[in-house]
């Protein structure tokens, strides 16, 4: 399945309204009550919560701060649309620098232009860090969440297969479609797979451990057999054959 195409300018990448944490189109501050944990809840070196310490601006500082983040953005929306996705990576990070930070819609819109950009290069641990991000500020935020999905997938591993599961199921739960439908059941087996060679891998790795043990003894793992004892446990028989 084809990585999310991602120019996502202010008026096509508008999260729906039950995944903002303001209903403002203004993009106001957020609410202290009920605001999930992001970014800005970081805990500082004196061992305060920064969120009480984030400077509130007013609401003329705070929509000029705002208009010089967005033309920063634009100007890393028109490298994403040269392909210069590097680039733009440093425009949106500039961006970033400058949009206050308890503003939680235009920051998660931020990051996942940056997962975008890292999507378009292939690089998926980087499009998965950059997703969670953006979805620490707006976990029902549908693009970086099935972006991260799908890098999950790209990725290969048990766990990240598991994890691109769980993105899948949740995107299938906020709006059905039959892609995330088939793709929760193509990763099924995708899992087993994973689960079964990473497995194997480890248990060669804890023989050749067992062997190196053994061997100035005269012994090694393969005199060592497990059988199952029919109550739900093993049972262990030796053998010099």
């Amino acid at each position: 399945m084809a990585i999310l195409e991602a120019f996502e300018d202010k008026t096509e990448e508008q999260p729906s309204q039950s995944s903002q944490e303001s209903p403002s189109p203004s993009l106001s501050p957020i609410p202290s009550a009920g605001t999930p944990k992001s970014e800005a809840d970081h805990v500082s070196d004196n061992g305060n919560n920064e969120e009480d310490e984030l400077v509130r601006f007013s609401p003329e500082e705070e929509g000029s701060l705002l208009a010089q983040s967005d033309d920063i953005k634009q100007q890393g929306n028109a490298l994403f649309a040269n392909k210069d996705y590097d680039a733009a990576i440093e425009k949106y990070r500039e961006a970033l620098s400058i949009c206050p930070k308890y503003l939680v819609q235009p920051r998660s819109v931020l990051w996942s232009n940056i997962s975008a950009c890292n999507a378009k290069q292939e690089k998926w641990k980087d499009t998965v860090e950059a997703s969670t991000e953006s979805l620490k500020l707006q976990p029902k935020y549908m693009k970086p969440l099935l972006r991260r999905a799908q890098a999950n997938e790209k990725l290969g591993t048990w766990s990240s297969l598991q994890a691109a599961a769980e993105d899948y199921k949740l995107a299938h739960e906020i709006s059905p479609t039959n892609e995330t439908r088939f793709a929760m059941i193509r990763i099924q087996p995708k899992i087993e797979e994973a689960q079964k060679k990473e497995t194997a891998e480890m248990l060669g790795k804890l023989k050749e451990l067992g062997n190196g043990i053994l061997r100035p003894f005269g012994l090694s793992t393969d005199m060592f057999n497990m059988q199952p004892d029919g109550k739900g446990g093993y049972s262990m028989s030796f053998s010099k054959n």
